[in-house]
């Protein structure tokens, strides 16, 4: 039984906003105007009023409502055994998910969140003079890291719906391939491939390519009747299916994720793993979080609220959307997104651009407030919108999307600063090595550009892949991601 005199003062609502790490992260963003928001949800409030510094974060696909209550309460409860080292593997949420999903708990694995799960399948599914084949724009974990491997990574673009290309990246696998990884729904389009089409996909692969198929947002599509890739594992197939606990569990500051795969690529995978990556009290908000499954259908609820708000008001607007069947969105602004994207910021609204969609803003879904909030500062934005950000008075530095991005032989990068600065703007590789310094020194107030022709200080090309571009200003330091193709 636990010791009174552990808690001995300290209430359980203190105790929530006095802990750090991954429980508090969980709960920042929620606060009781976001739970009044919320049609259907108890009177009652998870956690404390905590101190934010925007209006809308909209821009990480975070869960609005935050964690399950019963989820927040395993945080407490298990608190007290924070000296003891938790489950090295997480055997305790491996049979809970072996249950869950009526498999065996050999064929699951559980990481700090999809991160830890992803590069174990870059590690165990690329080899070297391999290749692995993704769609372009997705979720770039898995390439990323098998291009940190030394890997070779071939890029597949979407069709003309936004849609992964099945077609397409048949066409591109060879006697090489090892793997081919797919996010359904994909990230940042929203869109998804039909059961038929990727169960008959799968098929048609040599068995010996793993496909790992992302489910981060499947929870969010609205027909009832679509299934996770977790029936072709059932099947026999070479799957491999990744999913989080961060999204519609609303676990995203805990970091827990986990994979369902057969025994043998499981152990593929399990022998790149460390020990005990994932804390006992986030093991123990997950196993709360899997049988509470009211929690996930109000968050999947308030999800295509928000949604169908949104997209009435962007035709209301004239503002083109691409369909979505996840916690987010892209709405294409009809001009240069980032000065969009920085103008909202400036009214504490926070999106994301980027992916090579130099239009379009990607929005996750938040309260009913944060939307309403969200649409009518848009308007407002689009309606004054300056053509550059010259005479604009902003507050601190910027760094805009490259373009194009994905290029093949130079790419535009134009940084905004706020007044006069020493800026420095490098380019790096995928292990952090410095490539090229495009800027050093001082440059006065307004918007500047530069060009990137893919080559290194020696003026040597550089190799396919994704590179990080450094805008350092002041106390302003961002860096984004750009994706050279050859």
């Amino acid at each position: 039984m636990r010791d009174p005199k552990l808690f001995q003062g300290v209430s359980r609502r203190n105790f929530i906003g006095t802990i750090t790490g991954a429980a508090a992260l969980a709960l920042i963003g929620l606060d009781r105007k976001a739970v009044a928001d919320i049609e259907g949800l108890p009177d009652k409030v998870i956690g404390p009023n905590i101190a934010r510094d925007f209006t809308a974060r909209i821009c990480y696909n975070e869960n609005p409502i935050g964690p399950s209550p019963a989820a927040a309460e395993a945080l407490i409860d298990v608190a007290y055994l924070s000296h003891r080292y938790p489950d090295w593997y997480g055997e305790s949420l491996l049979a809970d998910l072996a249950s869950r999903y009526n498999l065996s708990s050999s064929m699951f694995t559980v990481g700090s969140g999809a991160t830890e799960i992803l590069r174990m399948c870059a590690l165990a599914f690329s080899s070297p003079g391999g290749n692995v084949i993704v769609p372009n724009p997705s979720y770039s974990q898995f390439p990323t890291d098998c291009q940190l491997f030394g890997r070779t990574v071939r890029y597949v673009s979407l069709d003309q719906n936004h849609r992964v290309d099945l077609p397409a990246i048949a066409n591109r696998v060879d006697g090489n391939t090892t793997a081919i990884c797919l996010t359904n729904p994909n990230n940042p389009t929203g869109t998804i491939v039909d059961n038929a089409e990727l169960a008959s996909f799968v098929q048609s692969l040599d068995p010996d390519i793993v496909t790992i198929i992302d489910e981060a947002y499947l929870e969010y599509i609205s027909d009832p009747g679509y299934t996770s890739a977790i029936e072709l594992l059932r099947q026999g197939r070479n799957v491999v299916v990744v999913k989080t606990f961060s999204k519609v569990y609303g676990l995203a500051g805990a970091r827990i994720g986990f994979a369902a795969g057969s025994s043998a690529n499981i152990n593929a995978m399990r022998s790149y793993q460390y020990i005990a990556t994932v804390s006992r009290p986030c093991l123990e908000a997950a196993r709360a979080a899997l049988g509470d499954q009211a929690h996930v259908a109000q968050t999947v609820q308030l999800a295509a609220q928000t949604k169908s708000y949104c997209f009435g008001q962007f035709a209301l607007m004239g503002l083109p959307y691409i369909p979505s069947e996840a916690s987010f969105f892209m709405v294409d602004v009809g001009t240069n997104a980032d000065t969009v994207r920085i103008l909202l910021a400036e009214r504490e609204i926070y999106v994301r651009t980027g992916w090579g969609m130099s239009q379009h803003l990607r929005v996750s879904t938040g309260t009913q407030h944060e939307m309403e909030r969200f649409i009518y500062e848009l308007g407002d934005i689009l309606a004054r919108l300056p053509q550059t950000l010259e005479g604009v008075p902003l507050k601190s530095a910027d760094l805009f999307q490259a373009t194009p991005n994905p290029f093949n032989s130079s790419t535009a990068i134009r940084i905004y600063l706020p007044a006069p600065e020493t800026v420095r703007l490098d380019i790096y590789d995928v292990q952090g090595r410095l490539v090229r310094r495009l800027c050093d020194g001082p440059l006065g107030i307004g918007e500047h550009a530069f060009e990137w022709n893919g080559t290194n200080q020696a003026s040597e090309t550089v190799s396919t892949g994704a590179y990080f571009y450094r805008l350092t200003a002041g106390q302003n330091a961002i860096t984004r991601k750009m994706l050279l193709i050859k």
